[in-house]
């Protein structure tokens, strides 16, 4: 073979070899941003917000906030006076923050089909829902209330160019004019919140608080989950070891956790939970969860996939209420067995502007 050609030759391999590694090398830039950017928009929210809630609970729990919130009502000269509303309103509105962040969390961003992520996070909600084991008290949230409040307080942003959905969490400001507006506050889903309030205001210690034991197994999902989130990220929030506070002969104690936590207390309080056992098996076996997607549609009825609806009967009521609410349908039709919903609408509503409405209301 010629010199020439050959020299052809290898400078045509070698441009193809370099044009593939640069294709490579731009393929994996393109990947380390978008995870940067999912991180920035729904991990590092919902991380901050798990955190700033452990915090607060260990300060009341192990801190003895409460004490302190009260002697400064008595350097006030009140002795009998409660803690001050707007004092207890920030410590529910971290919870209601929490709530709306973790609801997001479960279905964005690089944990949607992480088992344990998911376990964790759906702990801390049945924490907070569970009746059976720690009663009807202060602090306690159905499943439901918990989306309900989440969605309300932590929105999405509209308008935005975004490729991904951006959400916001509204402000303390703005969480107090709706709490306190008269009528918001007959609802069921805003005496809950008064309820917890003035459990707060009305505690004369920690050990008088409404709802401790609760809050010391939250406490302790929560220090789980922020060790395991951050093992997983490389990075650290808390500047020294977490602790747990633990009850001991009605006592609170601490203990170090290790980190990452090589057991969550989800084995410890549901150990048979059907819910996560089957979200294990789906995330396992089946497609990563996904957003709700149209997969049958004529004018006047669209049937429509949502991935989770086969797992969670409380979420089929919320996606269901959230559809109910747009003008114009009939009636909904829900399948939990195939994960989908067939709605009935006005055949006067364009169809692609329904479709549009239809998917923005599941998107949550």
């Amino acid at each position: 073979m010629p010199i020439e050609l050959s020299l052809i030759l290898l400078s045509t391999i070698g441009t193809a070899v370099w044009t593939v590694v640069t294709w490579a090398d731009q393929q994996e830039k393109t990947r380390i941003e978008a995870d940067s950017h999912l991180d920035a928009i729904y991990i590092n929210p919902f991380l901050l917000v798990a955190e700033e809630l452990q915090c607060r609970l260990y300060k009341i729990l192990a801190n003895r906030e409460i004490e302190f919130l009260r002697e400064g009502i008595a350097h006030r000269g009140d002795i009998h006076g409660e803690i001050s509303y707007h004092e207890a309103l920030e410590i529910v509105y971290i919870i209601v923050k929490y709530f709306g962040w973790s609801f997001y969390f479960f279905l964005y961003g690089s944990y949607t089909d992480d088992v344990k992520a998911i376990q964790m996070t759906t702990t801390i909600s049945e924490l907070f829902a569970d009746r059976n084991s720690f009663g009807d008290d202060a602090f306690s949230f159905s499943h439901t209330r918990q989306h309900s409040l989440g969605q309300r307080f932590v929105t999405r942003v509209f308008g935005s160019n975004a490729t991904y959905p951006e959400f916001v969490a509204t402000t303390l400001y703005q969480f107090n004019r709706e709490v306190m507006d008269s009528m918001q506050r007959s609802s069921h889903l805003y005496l809950d919140l008064d309820r917890t309030i003035e459990a707060i205001r009305n505690a004369k210690s920690t050990e008088d608080l409404e709802g401790r034991e609760r809050l010391i197994a939250i406490q302790n999902a929560l220090v789980d989950l922020t060790n395991y989130i951050e093992s997983k990220e490389k990075f650290t929030l808390a500047t020294v070891p977490r602790k747990k506070v633990q009850l001991v002969s009605d006592q609170v104690v601490l203990y170090q956790s290790p980190v990452p936590a090589e057991k969550s207390i989800f084995e410890q309080w549901f150990p048979l939970s059907p819910f996560l056992d089957n979200l294990a098996e789906f995330v396992q076996t089946n497609e990563p969860l996904k957003k709700p997607h149209i997969m049958h549609t004529i004018e006047g009825r669209i049937r429509i996939k949502v991935p989770l609806l086969n797992l969670n009967k409380e979420y089929a009521q919320v996606i269901k209420s959230s559809i109910e609410s747009i003008q114009g349908v009939k009636s909904i039709e829900v399948n939990p067995e195939a994960a989908s919903l067939t709605v009935y609408y006005d055949k006067q509503i364009p169809r692609v502007t329904f479709e549009r409405i239809l998917l923005d209301k599941t998107d949550i």
